[in-house]
């Protein structure tokens, strides 16, 4: 018998894997000695692997291909299909049963390939929430089932393989997808996106991994997307044309294109970092679109922005004529925040503007800020608050430039209802120039000696956060 026939033959006497593992070895001296490794050896370096890149041996040979699924002593991948001639309460306790002996085992990939009926869905959210299927960090879920009633699907925690064929099942029936924790990538979530044209609603939450999100304009049903707290998002792309809202909060934001954006009626966009340079790509042409826009919070990143640019821009955002309500989430409160502020309303004038809420800094000292751009000075606006009938200032402190943002406001709102002041959780009579040591005594009196327009205006002073006084934007 030859060399290399001998090899083959050692080869196909170890690549089966049951219950007992082959210690089979090549022969030969040029042979990758990684490779000749007994598989238990093999399979105790895959389980030291992240399961991703235990995944990616499978490309070195034959005999890696597929290993990694038996890296653990219990099996870490189970496949859940129903069986015609078991009774279903059989089933379900049979598939309960491995779950309750398997307990926080890790499950690197669960299947799941039948077509629940709406009574079995609650049995199939039980498994998908099981210890088991939690306890990995990122376990692939792969699942094959039919369900043209399911409208709403929520996943947490999963690794989505490169290439998703079975959302294909939810063609014409998917309209709300929820993604938490999930590890894909920017063409993964295109091509799921591409398989459920039907999609209303997307949220994105925590995915570590994706980079950039693409909706495809045949996602032409979509009306509402949110991004939240994805690290390496810096780029959104939305060519769906029935966009009504659109959420982001996260790292730096550098570029984002949403077509038809004068279509959008609810607009956040919070950047959770000061960077020392503008981000690539222009910022400010896209919000100059939102004429049909009625909600709209931004962060102190974008009024720098505006602030900075705005004076030189030569087209579009003069006007924001139907937006209702603006909140402003302020980082710092410097004075060159003050101009920030005075300068949006300068280049965005916002006629209906009703409601205005600020959510300020935490910090318990006056603020002093280091500017990463040239911000001109500006002059506090005036009679640009004409409609304007509730103001609340999140986190006041009674500070020297929120004083001042409060005596603009008090002064040019004439149809002024209520003005709510929420002082910080626990500074009561810390930090506080007040003899009387009382934060709100002391913030209560320096308000009522500010001038109002109003004389309806009533303020209202809390150290809690009351649900009524709270914006659209409570919670992204």
């Amino acid at each position: 018998m030859t060399e290399s026939k001998r090899r083959r033959e050692s080869a196909a006497s170890s690549s089966y894997l049951g219950p007992s593992l082959s210690l089979s070895r090549y022969a030969g001296d040029d042979v990758d000695r990684l490779t000749e490794l007994p598989d238990v050896l093999r399979l105790q370096i895959l389980s030291l692997l992240p399961l991703k890149y235990a995944i990616r041996t499978g490309t070195l040979s034959s005999r890696w291909r597929g290993l990694w699924r038996y890296r653990w002593s219990r099996p870490s991948l189970f496949h859940i299909s129903s069986v015609q001639s078991l009774p279903h309460s059989e089933f379900v306790s049979a598939v309960d049963e491995f779950f309750r002996r398997r307990d926080m085992a890790r499950l690197d990939c669960l299947q799941i390939m039948y077509s629940p009926t709406p009574a079995q869905i609650p049995d199939l959210k039980r498994w998908l929430g099981s210890r088991a299927a939690a306890a990995a960090a990122a376990p692939i879920l792969e699942f094959n089932f039919r369900s043209p009633s399911l409208t709403r699907l929520t996943l947490r925690g999963f690794h989505l393989p490169s290439s998703p064929p079975s959302f294909r099942m939810f063609s014409y029936s998917l309209e709300i997808l929820n993604l938490y924790e999930i590890y894909l990538s920017y063409a993964s979530l295109r091509r799921i996106l591409v398989h459920c044209p039907h999609i209303r609603s997307l949220s994105i939450h925590h995915c570590q991994d994706l980079k950039k999100v693409v909706v495809p304009v045949s996602t032409m049903r979509l009306k509402k997307l949110t991004v939240v707290d994805c690290r390496k998002a810096s780029e959104i792309s939305v060519s769906a044309l029935g966009l009504r809202s659109f959420r982001f909060s996260g790292a730096l934001l550098k570029n984002y294109n949403i077509k038809c954006a004068s279509m959008l009626e609810d607009v956040y966009i919070s950047s959770g970092m000061a960077v020392p340079a503008m981000p690539r790509g222009d910022w400010l042409t896209p919000l100059g679109e939102l004429a049909n826009l009625r909600v709209l919070t931004v962060c102190s990143l974008v009024l720098e922005s505006i602030a900075a640019l705005g004076a030189r821009a030569e087209v579009g955002f003069r006007l924001f004529p139907n937006l209702v309500e603006l909140q402003l989430l302020m980082v710092m409160m410097a004075e060159s925040n003050l101009w920030d502020i005075y300068g949006f309303f300068k280049y965005f004038p916002c006629p209906r503007l009703e409601k205005l809420f600020f959510e300020l800094p935490m910090n318990a000292c006056d603020p002093s800020l280091t500017m990463y751009l040239e911000v001109p000075r500006e002059e506090p606006p005036n009679g640009c608050f004409s409609n304007l009938k509730f103001v609340k200032m999140n986190g006041f402190k009674g500070h020297l430039n929120e004083m001042q943002l409060a005596g603009v406001l008090l002064a040019n709102s004439i149809n002024l209802d209520n003005f709510v002041v929420v002082a910080p959780m626990g500074n009561n009579g810390e930090n506080c120039e007040s003899s009387t040591g009382n934060l709100l005594q002391y913030v209560f009196t320096e308000l009522s000696l500010l001038p109002k327009a109003s004389t309806k205006a009533a303020i209202i002073l809390t150290e809690t956060d009351i649900p009524k006084y709270r914006p659209v934007h409570f919670q992204v």
